[in-house]
C-alpha cells in the first residue's frame, strides 16, 4: 500500500463543485484511471481518499490538497497523467508526492490557508490601507458565523492572520489574506469581504471574486504549504 498527496485546482466551472462531489469526482477519476484506491477495513469500508480542506461553493482555488491511499506503489508523474486524462475542466492534478504512512492526516494538518478576494471600490489606496489597519489593530471583531449548532456570535480577529493590499486600480481592488483555517477554528474570505464592505461604508461593494491559493501546516513556528510540510525529510 502507498500514500500519496494530491495537489489540484478547482477553477472555473469546477469552483460549483461541492465538498462531497468533489471527493466523488476524485474517486471516479481513480477508477476510471486503473489507479486501485484502499479501502478500510470492517463492516461498512470506504474508500481512503479525503480533501485537507473543504472549500466553499464558488471559491476557486488552485491549491487543493488530497491524500489517497493506494494499492501498489505507482510513479508520482504516472499518476498525475492517469488522472488528468479522466478529471473534468477545471479540476487539474498539478503535483503528486509520496508521503510516510505515519505523517499526520493531511485534514488535521491544516492551519490556515491563503485567499485572494477582488472587489470593486471607489475609494483612495490610503483609505483602504487604513481600514485593513483598523482590522489587524483591533483587538476584537465579533460576528455572527455559522457553526455545526446555528450561528454563534464569535470573536474573528484571532482568525485573521493577516490582510494586505495586493494590487489596486480605480476601479477594483485585490486583497489578499492569510486565515486560519482547521480543527482550531476557521474563517472564510466571505466574512472579510463583508467586513471590509461594513467599514468602508459601502465604498468597497461587489460580489467578490475568491480563490484560494494555498494551505498550510505550520513547523517550528514557520508556515509550510503542505506540499512543502508533507515532502520534509
Amino acid at each position: 500500500m502507498d500514500r500519496v498527496l494530491l495537489k489540484f485546482t478547482k477553477l472555473n466551472s469546477a469552483k460549483f463543485i461541492s465538498h462531497l462531489d468533489t471527493m466523488r469526482t476524485l474517486h471516479r477519476a481513480l477508477r476510471r484511471a486503473g489507479i486501485s484506491i484502499s479501502y478500510s477495513q470492517g463492516f461498512n469500508p470506504h474508500a481512503s481518499i479525503s480533501v485537507a480542506a473543504p472549500l466553499s461553493l464558488g471559491i476557486a482555488s488552485t491549491a487543493e490538497y488530497a491524500d489517497i491511499e493506494i494499492d501498489e506503489a505507482m510513479i508520482s508523474e504516472t499518476i498525475m497523467e492517469k488522472l488528468n486524462n479522466t478529471l473534468p475542466e477545471g479540476i487539474r492534478i498539478i503535483s503528486v508526492v509520496n508521503i510516510d504512512q505515519k505523517m499526520p492526516s493531511s485534514m488535521g494538518s491544516v492551519e490556515g490557508a491563503m485567499y485572494i478576494i477582488k472587489l470593486q471600490h471607489c475609494m483612495y489606496e490610503k483609505e483602504i490601507k487604513s481600514i485593513i489597519q483598523e482590522v489587524l489593530s483591533s483587538s476584537e471583531i465579533y460576528r455572527n458565523k455559522r457553526t455545526k449548532s446555528g450561528y454563534k456570535l464569535i470573536d474573528i480577529r484571532p482568525l485573521i492572520e493577516d490582510i494586505k493590499i495586493l494590487n489596486y486600480d480605480r476601479e477594483q481592488i485585490e486583497i489578499e489574506c492569510l486565515l486560519s483555517t482547521g480543527s482550531k477554528g476557521s474563517l472564510g474570505p466571505e466574512m472579510i469581504s463583508e467586513l471590509l464592505k461594513e467599514k468602508s461604508k459601502n465604498k468597497i461593494f461587489g460580489y467578490p471574486e475568491m480563490e484560494r491559493r494555498e494551505i498550510y501546516s505550520i513547523l517550528d513556528g514557520k508556515w509550510l504549504n503542505l506540499l512543502a510540510y508533507f515532502s520534509r525529510k
